[in-house]
């Protein structure tokens, strides 16, 4: 028996989930598929890259090839043909592929004609985005129809998306919930200090980080030491930093951009809160259910954040965190200064997360209920 984990790439530095589900579920028997194979070698397992239904074109000839073949993917089909499929298959039989898991909904789509040929039994994990903005688009929702009769099941990481995959037409015997996990013990316990607030992740739309500022400001008011340590980069990463300055509160702000894993822990050993204003996107992206709250959790560090999507399924409304509905710039400013000024609580809710994340959202905990839906034995 061997499993094949399939994603676009294995390399992104927002999806270290990917790499855990590497690392945790079938690690002696694992290869990989993906489309951008750089950073891949690293995980020391065979890997299949450069698997792109539309390759770069090079001559005239290939770019009008390559129209042809991006017309017939948008209006007929968006799984792999010709000789990406030989070559997928080819690889299937070689490693005696039994399983495939394959990482996000179009990952799912452009794998389907290769593993029903092969015998293969096909897993298709979401996450967010492709369960909710995607679908708005309706040859999106043709091609998970045709997935969702095809795939041996289909994995949710909230109640949340679950819900929504039921109503684009997923069977419920086939739909499954579980959520990406973390490595708690990599979460040494946080300091506390007075005043250090974090928010992480990508400056985009479903975030919403010039909410998280504007709420900081608010409370900032009211809390003099208080300062925002934000992490990541994106398209409002220059708005985000323009708004700070409008309100007067640059100097409280530190936009780290983009940082390694490290840098990250570091930051929530002494982190005296975590921020998070998630919300569903113009174009319907939604979260799953973000993993740096999961690794604030581990950290005993307190949760304000947004009744969004699988939030509330993980942090436990006044027990672990405290909870705001999406774009409440004054409720989340509330809660955050609340919490800044009764670090006792603050420290204690915290504190209260920690038992609770080991349990339910650990890499092993994740990789037991993974073998247990895909029916692999260790």
């Amino acid at each position: 028996m061997t499993l094949s984990i399939a994603a676009p790439s294995f390399s992104r530095q927002s999806e270290t989930f990917i790499r855990a589900h590497v690392r945790t579920i079938l690690p002696d028997r694992t290869v990989l598929i993906c489309e951008d194979g750089r950073g891949s070698e690293t995980l020391g397992l065979p890997v299949l890259s450069n698997i792109d239904p539309y390759p770069n074109p090079c001559s005239a000839l290939d770019r009008l090839g390559r129209a042809a073949r991006f017309q017939w993917s948008v209006h007929v089909a968006r799984t792999l043909r010709g000789e990406n499929e030989r070559r997928l298959r080819e690889f299937f039989e070689q490693h005696r592929v039994t399983h495939c898991l394959a990482q996000f909904g179009p990952t799912g789509c452009k794998l389907t004609r290769a593993t029903r040929r092969a015998g293969v039994k096909l897993y298709v994990h979401f996450h967010g985005y492709d369960a909710t903005s995607l679908p708005r688009e309706a040859r999106w929702r043709r091609e998970y129809r045709r997935l969702f009769r095809q795939a041996a099941g289909v994995i949710a990481p909230s109640q949340f998306i679950l819900e929504r995959l039921v109503a684009l037409g997923c069977p419920q015997e086939k739909l499954h919930v579980s959520s990406c996990g973390i490595a708690p013990d990599q979460f040494p316990p946080s300091t506390h200090e007075a005043g250090q607030v974090l928010a992480v992740g990508r400056f985009v739309e479903k975030k919403a980080p010039l909410t998280t500022v504007r709420a900081f400001a608010t409370a900032a008011g009211e809390i003099p030491g208080a300062h925002l340590h934000m992490v990541g980069d994106g398209p409002l990463l220059a708005p985000a930093q323009a708004l700070a300055a409008d309100l007067g509160v640059t100097g409280r702000i530190t936009f780290h951009g983009a940082q390694p894993h490290d840098a990250v822990r570091a930051l929530l050993a002494r982190a005296s809160l975590f921020v998070q204003h998630s919300v569903t996107a113009p174009n319907g992206d939604t979260e799953g259910l973000p993993v740096a709250i999961l690794e604030a959790m581990a950290s005993g560090v307190p949760v304000v954040s947004t009744r969004h999507s699988g939030i509330p399924e993980a942090v436990q409304e006044g027990e672990t965190g405290l909870l705001v509905e999406e774009h409440d710039t004054e409720g989340m400013a509330r809660a955050m200064a609340h919490l800044l000024s009764h670090p006792d609580l603050a420290a204690a809710i915290g504190q209260a997360a920690v038992p609770h994340v080991r349990a339910a959202f650990s890499h092993e905990a994740t990789a037991a209920r993974l073998r247990k839906i895909m029916e692999i034995a260790t």
